[in-house]
């Protein structure tokens, strides 16, 4: 049976469970948060691509006023914008890349994939600064079908040419294309211990060609967003940019570079083979 890594929860109903483990007060919290589309999908699918996707783009919305009223407080939210910055610091290190290797063959893997919005809007932002994309070819590899669906779709829809989808484990080997030359992984280190990520590595550094970048995340522990994350049974593993770069590091990878974002909560992982 397929092993979907963000699917954490275990109670059929949280409200029940809330009131299992004695957690009255978030109750309201709870019902107030159904109203806003970006906590409702956390609440009925854990970390969902649609979750994340919601976070990507960046737009309040909501089942009525109260609830997109609530559903832009999340986004304004640091634990919420410190986790849009991912998506950014993929999107933008891909438009750098691409510009570096302009009129280049290329395969380019996003794993796992969901909306490829971090591909899309890197590879417009390389046009944009003159990059020739003629001999790039993306992937997109999920576990998810019908993700793999929408990811085509969305591809399609925003001029992303060329790009394949892959439906796979990222941990199997056989899931990737035989070399790629820029891999992004964000999103999935977060629901994987140790050994999984170290595997992941391995997996992402046997694939990239001599001169390839790997760019990944992670997420150091707050109080705030621990407690909301709690409340959708969300469990996440935390790690400090350095606990990303020994892991990289002993992948093989030559050269790492690794950051906490801004806000202090995201760790962004650069790594060239």
């Amino acid at each position: 049976m397929a092993q979907f890594y963000n699917r954490t929860r275990r109670s059929q109903s949280i409200p029940l469970s809330l009131l299992k483990r004695g957690h009255i007060a978030g109750l309201p919290l709870y019902y107030l948060l159904q109203g806003s589309d970006l906590a409702r999908e956390g609440f009925e699918n854990s970390g969902s691509y649609s979750f994340a996707d919601h976070i990507y783009r960046n737009v309040a919305s909501g089942r009525n006023a109260l609830g997109r009223w609530v559903d832009a407080r999340l986004l304004a939210m640091p634990a919420v914008r410190s986790f849009r910055n991912r998506f950014l610091a993929s999107r933008d290190e891909l438009a750098h890349f691409l510009c570096q290797r302009s009129g280049v063959e290329l395969s380019i893997l996003s794993v796992p994939c969901g909306i490829p919005r971090d591909l899309v809007e890197g590879a417009a932002i390389a046009r944009q600064r003159g990059a020739d994309l003629c001999k790039v070819t993306f992937h997109g590899l999920d576990l998810d079908p019908e993700v793999l669906r929408k990811a085509k779709r969305f591809a399609e829809e925003n001029g992303l040419k060329n790009f394949h989808i892959r439906e796979g484990d990222a941990l199997c080997g056989s899931s990737y294309p035989a070399a790629a030359d820029f891999i992004s992984s964000t999103g999935l280190a977060e629901f994987l211990d140790d050994e999984k990520l170290s595997i992941l590595y391995g997996r992402v550094f046997a694939t990239l060609r001599p001169g390839g970048v790997f760019l990944s995340s992670g997420m150091e522990r707050r109080l705030i967003s621990e407690y909301l994350l709690k409340i959708a049974e969300l469990r996440v593993n935390y790690r400090k940019a350095e606990s990303l770069a020994e892991l990289a590091r002993a992948a093989g990878f030559r050269e790492v570079r690794a950051r906490n974002d801004e806000l202090g909560i995201q760790s962004i992982l650069v790594a060239r083979k």
